[in-house]
């Protein structure tokens, strides 16, 4: 069976290759033409996203970060990451030779051919003694603040979206293939009256360029608002994951139980290596401690912590949409 769209034929075959994730890039193309000129293609799609959710082929109730998607734009190096921090740099006086940065980068595997991990963002910039936080769900009042300070702001954006001609391909893309980042702009102010965004774009010309705060908006919310803070104050305010919306399974609570009793035999182990042994109170000039004893003999408050400290480990690894699938023997 084939469908008809705008004088081009769209196989089912095509369409089951494009849902499973399967589809070429050239047949990714074709799809998306397709389904801005054919409302009843859109319409299958969702629903068929629809019955995997409801399958379990797909969790919605978990938003997923993008942690390893790739800024990936700027050139045929995919550098916009680099670029954004020489950018930032130059603007801080800080003395490097260009090509050390994109050297750097390399060597330390922070910039691959796909471009820079969005994790690893501000890598370079950690080199020169510069503090850098990473957060996702970040706010328009964060990037506000952030300014205020006088600190650097870098955020990952789709792209695409930032331009006018590609706004409703975009959408379409969103739709179909998820949400996704794929470049890096250093955000240089906002005006609240105007309701628009002054930014340094690698991609662009200009020293500057100014959008509208919702096109901003919509291309900064693919990467689910991920923002990275470049200064060289002191201040530090610890940002973690939210983790609320992530479940776990009983068989996973086993696993976090043998997670947080390792986790403790590691412990352990260094500050034995280091000349630690048992006391029944904590003595650093001995170096003593009461917490030298077996997993199952620890105080329940100290276990707690190390599950604690597990279950946000495998919670983390779910929302950062890894699956855990135990071996059969």
């Amino acid at each position: 069976m084939k469908k008809v769209v705008a004088d081009s034929y769209i196989s089912d075959e095509l369409i089951a290759a494009y849902l499973d994730g399967n589809a070429t890039a050239q047949e990714l193309q074709l799809i998306l033409d397709a389904m801005a000129k054919d409302s009843a293609l859109r319409e299958l799609l969702d629903i068929s996203r629809k019955v995997d959710c409801e399958l379990g082929r797909m969790d919605l109730s978990i938003e997923t970060l993008p942690l390893a998607a790739m800024a990936a734009t700027a050139g045929e190096k995919n550098i916009c990451g680099v670029e954004c921090e020489r950018y930032i740099l130059h603007r801080r006086g800080v003395e490097f030779v260009d090509d050390e940065l994109l050297q750097r980068a390399v060597e330390h595997g922070w910039l691959r051919d796909k471009g820079t991990a969005l994790h690893n963002i501000g890598r370079n910039a950690e080199h020169y003694g510069l503090n850098v936080a990473r957060r996702f769900k970040a706010s328009i009042e964060d990037i506000k603040r952030a300014l205020s300070l006088g600190d650097d702001v870098i955020v990952a954006i789709d792209g695409g979206e930032l331009s006018p001609s590609l706004q409703a391909s975009e959408l379409l893309e969103d739709i179909i293939d998820g949400e996704r980042p794929d470049h890096t702009v250093v955000i240089l102010g906002y005006n609240a009256e105007r309701g628009t965004v002054t930014l340094y774009d690698p991609n662009s010309d200009k020293p500057c360029e100014e959008h509208t705060l919702n096109m901003f908006l919509d291309a900064w919310e693919d990467s689910k608002c991920y923002m990275v803070t470049i200064t060289d104050r002191n201040e530090y305010v610890p940002c973690p994951a939210d983790l609320s919306d992530v479940e776990l399974g009983d068989e996973l609570i086993d696993l976090r139980e043998a997670i947080a009793e390792n986790a403790h035999e590691v412990w352990a182990a260094k500050r034995k290596a280091e000349g630690w042994s048992y006391g029944p109170e904590r003595n650093d000039n001995l170096k003593q401690t009461p917490d030298m004893v077996p997993y199952a003999k620890l105080p329940e408050k100290e276990k707690e912590y190390d599950r604690q400290m597990a279950m946000d480990t495998i919670k983390l690894l779910k929302k950062l949409g890894y699956d855990l699938v135990k071996r059969e023997k």
